[in-house]
């Protein structure tokens, strides 16, 4: 006759518990919410089986962002990317985590397309009225983290944000995530209502802007208006600045600011 605990066993299928476990890196937890059982009825499960378990910590060595990817730097997409996570990202203290908020949902999926991260974590924050509905970007890789860090990236960068290791050459890629993520442009009125066009940086940070506008003009030539927490180009110094950081038609950038500075270009 059956005892009770053997009435009671799960069982688990020993191939997709180990394809799971070992090649889909889930954790027991994970798998178990998959199969309707706790964690330890899978560490349970994966020690019947014989199937070796990983050692204590394992998940915060999980890798979602490709080496092939990381080790492509410099690349125009991955500058992009760095510029959206110095603008609205933030590097978690306690763990690898990197988290990116936008109100535009476009630019969470550019980013996990470029980033062809296999795992990533999109919160929807429905915040309601007035507030715009948010969407946060999840990705927990110790060496995409440490990658970010050994451009100047820091944990609470909000006032402490400064020179950045950008090679020149994907500068203007970084630029435009910048713009996307704390920028953009708006058309102004003038003398006698005449209208020109403005892009806008802001920044907690006045030595960031201070390292932009300096790259800017060392790159360009264009000599930007910095404010306190705010940098502008203004009329044709804007109409030039697009043409440069839109040097190409298909370009990662949130489409409905590149719009703006088409449609003042083409009116």
């Amino acid at each position: 006759m059956p005892t009770q605990r053997a009435h009671n066993r799960i069982e688990l299928p020993r191939d997709e518990l180990y394809h799971l476990y070992w090649k889909e890196n889930l954790s027991s937890e994970a798998i178990g919410e998959k199969f309707g059982c706790d964690g330890l009825t899978v560490i349970a499960r994966l020690r019947d089986y014989g199937i070796p378990l990983k050692p204590r910590g394992w998940h915060k060595l999980v890798r979602y962002v490709p080496d092939s990817l990381l080790n492509n730097w410099p690349c125009a997409d991955l500058a992009y990317v760095v510029g959206l996570v110095a603008s609205d990202g933030n590097l978690q203290k306690q763990n690898n985590c990197i988290i990116l908020v936008s109100t535009d949902q476009e630019i969470v999926e550019l980013c996990v397309f470029i980033l062809q991260s296999v795992k990533p974590q999109i919160i929807i924050s429905d915040q309601g009225f007035p507030r715009k509905r948010a969407y946060m970007l999840q990705v927990c890789d110790h060496r995409f983290r440490a990658f970010l860090q050994d451009l100047g990236l820091t944990p609470k960068k909000t006032y402490t944000i400064g020179e950045l290791a950008i090679p020149d050459w994907v500068f203007r890629d970084f630029l435009r995530g910048e713009l996307d993520g704390d920028g953009g442009w708006y058309i102004a009125k003038g003398w006698r209502e005449s209208k020109y066009l403005v892009a806008k940086f802001t920044s907690r940070s006045q030595t960031y802007l201070e390292w932009i506008s300096d790259s800017v003009y060392r790159l360009t030539g264009m000599e930007g208006a910095l404010q306190t927490s705010r940098l502008y180009y203004n009329g044709k110094k804007a109409e030039q600045l697009g043409e440069w950081i839109y040097y190409e038609k298909d370009l990662p950038c949130l489409q409905r600011k590149r719009e703006v500075w088409n449609n003042w270009m083409n009116r």
